[in-house]
């Protein structure tokens, strides 16, 4: 079978404004009008709906767009919708659930042995793209997100989710210059302690209300800077602060500007599992959806 062939078992329907067959691979695109009902259809919006049978999978995605008009062409920018209020969502498919039986004709659902037209298929697609499928994986997103931002902002550095994936992507092609040395940020407390300011800022805050409310609790001596072990667990507190400021500055270096060795041992550490969290909102197809 070939792309002309597969994208002919679909059968065009009255709110679909074009289908367009791949050139090298069997599969089609669908630009598809949103229901007359919705937000989207009134502010110009197109689903972009594409299905392809390759020899590694069965791959489908659904992505809302912004068509822009540029001369005689329209393209179709992504765009994921967070201003409605009423959320769609946007999925790209790994290959694995679904698989084409070019003998039927029919799309199969693999955990369950369910055949689909293509027509059904596309109907499947469209149910579940107008469903917030995300609700709750976009509330631990977003707690993802203000955790990152949290410790980016300790060593007065600043997390942006889009933006920290395009700098790690350029960084990654050698396209970003060699980091420069940030100690210019820290604040040499006392001229001996090595600290990020907002750390310093963050133990203070801390430390001055906890002195006042919970100071008549010191049971080793008075409560006074003539006390050596006050003056003792002071500067015990500026060490382990410099010592933490250090090691997250490493840190958040290692995960936006990884080592370009490729025999170096590759190690992931936090900051980089709640940045990739972030991009893995995978689920399965809901089958019964139907639109509203």
């Amino acid at each position: 079978m070939n792309a002309q062939e597969f994208t002919n078992l679909y059968t065009h329907q009255t709110s679909d404004e074009s289908i367009t067959t791949f050139q090298n691979e069997m599969g089609f695109s669908l630009i598809r009008l949103y229901p007359e009902s919705t937000p989207y259809h009134n502010d110009g919006r197109r689903m972009f709906v594409k299905i392809a049978a390759l020899d590694r999978g069965f791959f489908y995605g659904v992505d809302m767009t912004k068509p822009q008009k540029r001369e005689e062409t329209t393209d179709y920018v992504i765009t994921d919708g967070e201003e409605y209020k009423k959320k769609v969502t946007n999925f790209m498919s790994d290959g694995s659930e679904f698989t084409f039986d070019e003998n039927s004709k029919k799309i199969i659902h693999e955990p369950t042995g369910k055949k689909f037209s293509m027509n059904e298929f596309v109907e499947i697609l469209v149910a579940n793209h107008l469903s917030d499928r995300l609700f709750f994986k976009r509330i631990r997103n977003e707690v993802a997100n203000r955790i990152l931002k949290f410790i980016f902002w300790l060593s007065d550095a600043h997390y942006e989710r889009i933006q920290t994936a395009i700098d790690k992507y350029h960084y990654g092609k050698g396209e970003n210059p060699p980091p420069k040395d940030d100690k210019e940020n820290i604040e040499p407390f006392f001229k001996y302690f090595l600290i990020s300011k907002n750390i310093l800022f963050a133990v203070l805050l801390v430390t001055f209300p906890s002195a006042v409310f919970l100071g008549h609790l010191w049971k080793a001596g008075e409560f006074s800077l003539s006390n050596p072990s006050l003056v003792l667990l002071f500067f015990l507190v500026l060490f382990s602060c410099e010592k933490f400021s250090i090691w997250l500055g490493r840190k958040i270096k290692e995960f936006v500007m990884p080592s370009r060795d490729i025999f170096a041992e590759k190690k992931v550490n936090f900051m980089e599992r709640l940045h990739d969290y972030q991009y893995s909102n995978k689920f399965d197809l809901k089958l019964n959806m139907r639109r509203n």
